[in-house]
């Protein structure tokens, strides 16, 4: 008997953690309705179509992306901006490495990737700063090839 009680214990507190841990895909769920919320949702179909009218180094990049998702609470009331930026800094990360944290003036980006075999799988850049925004990027992305393109863009910063 203490063994099913046991059990039934342990059972109903994993349950509850893994309901309370709000992923990145709940957050958007949970904003993009707002209004004034823009969210833009690129499926793998419409970045294969879009491959066409881009450079040919850029499209190899552009091969591994599976889908992308943009959410934008730059129009939106200032509550729900203020909300926004509550659930954006309690998320938790459940696998993601934090790569990068940004903190300027009014500004604060948090940028995430979950990474395997030297592969990322999921890019998730998070700004709670003045225009508080969300942008993910699910697929199968090459770290070298990432590498090349951040420094490629940032040659002239330097």
């Amino acid at each position: 008997m203490k063994t099913i009680c046991t059990t039934l214990v342990l059972l109903f507190g994993t349950v509850t953690i893994s309901f309370a841990q709000k992923g990145y895909d709940d957050i958007v769920k949970q904003f993009a309705s707002k209004p004034q919320a823009e969210h833009v949702q690129v499926s793998s179909f419409a970045l294969k179509l879009a491959r066409v009218f881009v450079p040919r180094e850029e499209a190899e990049f552009m091969k591994g992306i599976q889908s992308v998702n943009v959410l934008s609470l730059d129009e939106c009331d200032h509550e729900v901006k203020e909300a926004f930026r509550k659930e954006a800094l309690t998320l938790s990360e459940n696998g993601l490495e934090l790569l990068a944290e940004v903190t300027d003036n009014q500004d604060h980006v948090r940028i995430f990737a979950d990474i395997h075999n030297n592969k990322i799988r999921n890019f998730i850049l998070v700004s709670v700063g003045e225009d508080p925004c969300l942008i993910q990027i699910k697929g199968f992305i090459d770290l070298a090839y990432m590498d090349k393109l951040v420094s490629d863009n940032t040659k002239n910063l330097k």
